[in-house]
């Protein structure tokens, strides 16, 4: 865990450090001095003494008016998330409540906050949704993953439909046109997972022989019982499509404030494939890489964007994330509090 945040700090000083020289560069040009006679170490001196003051100076220019409706509109994926999961849960036949299925949701999204990925709170909300049942335990795991498995696959097919109108602006750059190309493969390994899990009779069988591995052939099972629901899987698909419009809102609204000069329908396809990339367990939250993304798509000639206002646009729409995330602290610890007064009233009974 240690090395992650090691590598997390490093991408965060690498980004900053090169927005910084790019200010500074900019500086000079504009006060016509010679940025290239300076040494590194005036270079760099120079830089850290003015990026600091002018990345500042754009995180204060944020309005409540912009960011209160921001926030709102993390508030309604996080709630649309813990509805999707409250439909697969149902559909396994887990009587759990909204209430408590929000309640573990909000404590995955706490632990979202520096977990590794943008998704490490899923282990947490596997955790306390088995403590919800005690014959359909490996089925209340399996949701979560299923739950994820969905969302990645709608955010990615949400990425791909929006790429069409966008195409000329992905191929313009090699770097854009490498993260398209991921983002299309990992669309389709998605595709192929989901086909495998909703479709694994014969895997679900073979396995089935052998002791050891019941609980997989049972995950199995759950996958097949919830691909076999269509009104399920149409509300399903739904919830995430009405998710993702809310993720790109948030950007949409901060992207107004900041006064960038970037359309809707490009903020469409550049933010679901930023949060798809970042969803890969490699720095706690997906730090550095999430801020990286945004420096280098919101830069490409086609849109221009000064890296300084495009690592502002990231670090405003976390603090957003951040908020709920502290949020769900508190229920954490009442979810921690409730679980203790249940022992202590199960070992008053057995006494």
């Amino acid at each position: 865990m240690a090395g992650r945040i090691g590598i997390s700090a490093l991408l965060l000083l690498w980004i900053f450090h090169a927005i910084f020289m790019e200010q500074g560069k900019l500086l000079a040009v504009s006060e016509s001095y010679p940025w290239h006679e300076l040494t590194r170490w005036e270079q760099w001196r120079r830089a850290w003494s003015i990026g600091p003051g002018a990345l500042y100076n754009i995180l204060t220019l944020t309005h409540w008016t912009y960011f209160i409706p921001s926030l709102l509109c993390v508030g309604a994926t996080v709630t649309l998330g813990a509805w999707r999961w409250h439909l697969l849960l149902r559909a396994q036949g887990i009587a759990v409540t909204f209430r408590k299925t929000f309640q573990i949701s909000m404590i995955g999204q706490f632990f979202n906050g520096f977990l590794l990925g943008s998704t490490g709170g899923d282990v947490l909300k596997a955790y306390y949704g088995t403590r919800e049942t005690e014959k359909s335990k490996t089925e209340a795991i399996t949701t979560v993953f299923v739950d994820r498995l969905l969302g990645l696959f709608s955010m990615l097919l949400f990425a791909v439909f929006f790429m069409l109108p966008n195409i000329h602006l992905l191929l313009i750059n090699k770097r854009l046109t490498l993260l398209t190309l991921f983002t299309l493969g990992m669309f389709f390994s998605c595709l192929v997972l989901i086909f495998a899990a909703g479709h694994g009779g014969l895997l679900s069988r073979i396995l089935g022989r052998f002791q050891r591995l019941t609980h997989i052939r049972r995950s199995l099972e759950a996958c097949k019982k919830t691909a076999r629901q269509p009104r399920l899987m149409l509300k399903v698909f739904l919830l995430s499509m009405l998710l993702n419009g809310f993720c790109v809102a948030q950007f949409v609204l901060i992207s107004r404030d900041l006064e960038l000069n970037i359309g809707v329908t490009q903020l469409a396809v550049i933010v679901p494939m930023i949060i798809c990339i970042s969803s890969i367990p490699i720095t706690p939250s997906g730090l550095g890489v999430r801020e990286n993304l945004y420096v280098i798509m919101l830069s490409a000639p086609m849109l221009a964007i000064p890296a300084t206002k495009a690592l502002a646009l990231s670090l405003i729409a976390y603090a957003g994330f951040l908020c709920w995330s502290a949020l769900g602290s508190f229920f954490y610890l009442a979810y921690r509090s409730t679980c203790k007064s249940q022992i202590a009233e199960a070992a008053k009974e057995e006494a």
